[in-house]
C-alpha cells in the first residue's frame, strides 16, 4: 500500500511514515429534516475548495476529494453508499482511501461495506467498543426492560421502522449484532486527536466530552477552514433529542468545537452554518434550561411547561414547531432526575 497515507494520533501524536507502522502505532483494532413529504433524490454541493457535502433527505456526509483519493466522513446507509461510489468514480475518477465514523449510531455509520475493498476506517477508540458490545446508545436508552436487545413495543424512530429487515432472526427482539451487522468494523482508532493525510490533504479528527453520546468525532478541514459535526450540535435547528446529557455536558463538548479554528460549520441533519452557530446553539440550551428551572420551581408539571415555554426567539429555527414540546419535556425529565 503506498506511503501517500499518514496517520498521527494523540495521546502523544504517535507519527507514522508508512501505514503499517500506523496502524500498530494508533491500535488497530435520529431523525428527520423534512416536512414528511417524498425524499428528493441524493444529492452533492460544493462546500468550498474540494470540500463537499452529500445529502440524503434527513442526513448529511462531507467528502474531501485529494490528489490520491477520497476521504468519506459517514457512509450513512448502504443505498446511499452504492449512489455516492458511483458518484466519485464519475466526478472524480477516484476511489475511497479513507471512511471516517462521526459516532456509531447506524444512522450515520451504516453503509460502509461498500467502500470496505479499498478504504481504512477510522473512528474513536469508543466507537469501536460500542460496535462490539451490544446495543448502541441510541437505541439502549429504550431498553425499557435492560434485557440487552430491543422488542418491538421498545422500538421507536427508524429502530421501529425497519425492525423486520433488521431481525434476522425472527425472534422478536433486535440484538446489537443484528443492528450493527450493516456497520464495517473500525480498523484504526485513536484517543484524543488524530492528523490524516493524503495526498495533498489533512484532516484532524477531535474527541468532545460525552454529549449525545460519548464516542463522537468531529472532523476539521484546515486548508478549508471547515468543521464537521453530527447529533450533538446543529446549526440552527432543533434536535431530536436531548439523549439525557446536561447543558453543563453539552457545553464542554461544544467547548472543543469553538477552540477549532474554522468558518464554516457543515452538519449532520439540516444546513449548515458557521462558527457563530457554536455558541447560537448552546445559548438555545441554556435558555431552555433557565424557563425550566423557573417552571419547575414554580411548580408547574411537565405538560404545562411544554404547553408554556414557547422558545419564541427560536422560532425560525428548522423543526421548531415538531420539535419545540419534545426538548422542553426532556429538559424537565433531565432537570427534575437531577433534584
Amino acid at each position: 500500500m503506498a506511503t501517500r497515507h499518514r496517520l498521527t494520533a494523540q495521546g502523544a501524536w504517535l507519527t507514522a511514515t508508512c501505514l503499517p507502522l500506523a496502524l500498530a502505532g494508533c491500535g488497530i483494532q435520529e431523525d428527520s429534516q423534512t416536512d414528511g413529504s417524498a425524499d428528493p433524490p441524493f444529492t452533492i454541493r460544493n462546500v468550498t475548495g474540494n470540500l463537499y457535502e452529500a445529502r440524503t433527505a434527513s442526513h448529511n456526509a462531507v467528502f474531501l476529494a485529494t490528489t490520491d483519493g477520497i476521504i468519506v466522513v459517514d457512509p450513512l446507509r448502504a443505498d446511499f453508499a452504492e449512489w455516492l461510489e458511483g458518484e466519485l468514480a464519475a466526478r472524480f475518477d477516484s476511489e475511497v482511501e479513507y471512511v471516517i465514523y462521526s459516532h456509531h449510531h447506524p444512522d450515520h455509520a451504516a453503509g460502509g461495506q461498500v467502500f470496505a475493498d479499498t478504504a481504512i476506517f477510522v473512528g474513536h477508540e469508543n466507537t469501536a467498543a460500542r460496535l462490539e458490545s451490544g446495543l448502541p446508545s441510541n437505541a439502549a436508552r429504550s431498553d425499557a426492560d435492560g434485557n440487552g436487545t430491543l422488542e418491538r413495543s421498545e422500538a421507536a424512530g427508524g429502530y421501529l421502522a425497519s425492525f423486520d429487515s433488521t431481525d434476522t432472526d425472527g425472534d422478536g427482539s433486535l440484538s446489537g449484532s443484528e443492528i450493527n451487522a450493516g456497520t464495517q468494523p473500525l480498523d484504526v482508532t485513536y484517543t484524543e486527536q488524530m492528523m490524516l493525510t493524503l495526498g495533498d490533504s489533512t484532516v484532524e479528527l477531535h474527541h468532545p466530552s460525552a454529549a449525545h453520546s460519548g464516542d463522537t468525532t468531529v472532523v476539521l478541514f484546515p486548508n478549508e477552514r471547515a468543521a464537521f459535526t453530527v447529533d450533538f450540535l446543529h446549526a440552527r435547528r432543533f434536535p431530536g433529542t436531548l439523549s439525557g446529557y446536561t447543558v453543563d455536558e453539552y457545553e464542554a463538548a461544544l467547548a472543543t468545537v469553538d477552540a477549532l479554528d474554522f468558518d464554516i460549520l457543515v452538519t449532520g441533519h439540516g444546513n449548515a452554518g458557521t462558527k457563530a452557530d457554536v455558541s447560537g446553539f448552546l445559548t438555545l440550551l441554556r435558555d431552555l434550561e433557565a424557563d425550566v428551572m423557573a417552571g419547575i420551581a414554580a411548580g408547574l408539571d411537565r405538560e404545562t411547561l411544554q404547553e408554556t415555554i414557547l422558545l419564541a426567539d427560536y422560532s425560525d429555527w428548522l423543526l421548531y414547531e415538531q420539535r419545540r414540546a419534545n426538548i422542553v419535556g426532556e429538559m424537565y425529565d433531565t432537570l427534575s432526575a437531577s433534584e
